[in-house]
């Protein structure tokens, strides 16, 4: 990819994650990690400035910080006096997934940075991710990014699904909808935002209308569903083949590197390959810093394998 400092903004969580692979029988105790940092981390792959803007609660190490800071992960962190968010990932047997809350873990609410805590300056990038958190937060967060936003900035964002099972929320998420550029739903919160009956296609195509000029569906081990507006073709890009040591931040990592893909060449088909490429290495990895230290010397040739099986679909 051509270099640019173009300067892109992700807005959500830090985590601790316990994860539990029960197919394996394995847990990785401890692992760094959170939306906003695994969004960074794809966007990083991709050697693009990033930063962070996050809460930090009374217990999120110090050790981490440094570290994505040294590998060129920036970082607005807001702090507060509640427990940091400390999840349960787990996963079970067949493809399901649960991340739970530990007992003296902090709550979204408490941990998620809300649109007052966020100086006009650092919305002001060329680009912007809004990463899962509840719906209400999200929901001020891009209407103050529309109110200063530049003409050429792009804002994409990821829903939560735990909050669009909630009537009012699941309206407020497509209202929303207006406000973006990128719409990039896990297929889960798809069918969540739809009551669980409507089509992949007829969905995208539905929340197009809405406002964005791209839909792209994330589908776990099934690739990525990407909608463009503008010339109505979908396309299907499936994943880079490579060794899943834990899957945790996949989607997020997706986002980052298809939004640093996207500011660059305004492709929604390469950015979702560019995104595909960060996921592979970040599910190499164990946690969101051993996927920077990871080498990605052969992203080029990921790259060129994943474009090779990619699918028009209508």
């Amino acid at each position: 990819m051509t270099s640019k400092d173009s300067r892109i903004l992700t807005i959500g969580n830090l985590t601790v994650d316990d994860v539990v692979m029960l197919d394996s029988m394995e847990i990785f105790p401890d692992t760094i990690g959170g939306d906003a940092l695994y969004s960074a981390v794809g966007i990083r792959i991709w050697d693009g400035s990033s930063k962070i803007a996050a809460r930090i609660g009374r217990n999120f190490p110090k050790t981490a910080v440094d570290q994505f800071e040294s590998f060129g992960i920036d970082s607005y962190l807001v702090n507060v006096d509640n427990n940091d968010i400390h999840e349960w990932a787990l996963y079970e047997r067949g493809g399901g997934r649960q991340f739970i809350n530990q007992l003296s873990s902090g709550n979204y609410y408490q941990m998620s940075i809300t649109d007052n805590e966020l100086p006009d300056e650092i919305l002001t990038m060329d680009a912007v991710h809004v990463a899962a958190m509840p719906t209400d937060v999200q929901f001020h967060i891009l209407k103050k990014l529309n109110g200063l936003r530049k003409e050429n900035t792009i804002i994409s964002w990821d829903p939560h699904l735990l909050y669009l099972r909630q009537p009012e929320m699941n309206k407020m998420a497509h209202q929303m909808l207006a406000y973006v550029d990128l719409f990039l739903p896990s297929q889960e919160e798809v069918y969540a935002m739809e009551n669980g009956d409507m089509d992949l296609m007829q969905a995208a195509e539905k929340y197009a209308s809405f406002g964005p000029e791209v839909v792209a569906i994330k589908m776990n081990t099934k690739g990525s569903l990407v909608y463009t507006k503008s010339n109505g073709h979908f396309y299907h890009i499936p994943i880079c083949q490579s060794k899943t040591l834990d899957p945790t931040g996949a989607g997020d990592s997706y986002c980052g590197g298809f939004l640093r893909a996207y500011i660059e060449n305004g492709d929604a088909v390469l950015s979702a390959c560019y995104g595909t490429i960060a996921a592979s290495y970040v599910v190499e990895s164990r946690g969101a810093i051993n996927a920077l230290l990871m080498d990605h010397f052969d992203k080029e040739q990921r790259l060129m394998s994943v474009k090779q099986k990619i699918e028009k679909r209508n």
